[in-house]
């Protein structure tokens, strides 16, 4: 539900709301090419990379994707399967050993904290982005991956729906659910993305368009104020 809705429903006026999303750094986060991407970065060229951007605390449940990541691994045992998971916090620690004695470990990828130069650059590498969170408000990497020209695999809670709204950008899995999160995953892993739906979709998140949204707002309050 829209974040404006919700104010409405608490009995706000409609006419007192405006929904302007964050911006997003365009010229930062843009498509190149993925080969060229995954050699800055030392990633293998040919494996399905999934990437997950965030802090490792409970609410961002990293751990579901973790486990969502062993059962991909496991059902799909013939594709080359890659996990990058940038981020850190007090879970990071028990995430990394989840996969220890698996054989995963060696897929797997813990950068730590990143600058967003290099977030920018491994959205640009990775097939995915994965988002599965317990709760969340509009998440700035979800828009970051558009941006990249990178789809996205989220739990359906909080605000990303309102932007995660179109089969082309990926798709939306019940929170708190392996299982359907790693067939999600397999889903859009087995899909080609359209690049172009994803960057055009990116550019109503620019920070030019957002600050658009400030001027109109203020100026609609100024001339109500001026009644």
């Amino acid at each position: 539900m829209d974040r404006a809705r919700l104010l409405e429903n608490a009995g706000i006026s409609a006419a007192k709301l405006t929904t302007i999303y964050n911006g997003v750094d365009l010229d930062l986060f843009h498509p190149i090419d993925k080969s060229a991407a995954r050699e800055a970065l030392n990633l293998p060229l040919q494996d399905k990379i999934i990437l997950y951007v965030g802090n490792f605390f409970p609410v961002k449940n990293p751990g579901l994707l973790a486990r969502a990541y062993a059962r991909l691994c496991r059902d799909h045992p013939d594709n080359r399967h890659r996990l990058v998971m940038i981020g850190d916090g007090p879970e990071r620690k028990a995430v990394m050993q989840s996969f220890m004695g698996s054989g995963l470990e060696q897929t797997t990828r813990f950068p730590g904290r990143q600058p967003a130069e290099t977030v920018a650059r491994y959205m640009q590498a990775a097939d995915l982005l994965c988002v599965p969170s317990e709760n969340e408000g509009v998440p700035n990497v979800i828009l970051e991956a558009f941006a990249a020209g990178l789809k996205v695999v989220a739990t359906d809670v909080g605000g990303i729906p309102e932007i995660l709204n179109q089969e082309s950008l990926g798709r939306l899995t019940p929170s708190g659910k392996p299982d359907d999160l790693a067939a999600a995953l397999a889903g859009e892993l087995d899909q080609e993305r359209d690049l172009s739906a994803l960057t055009r979709h990116a550019q109503q998140f620019s920070w030019g368009e957002t600050a658009s949204g400030y001027m109109n707002a203020l100026e609609k309050a100024a001339s109500v104020a001026k009644v």
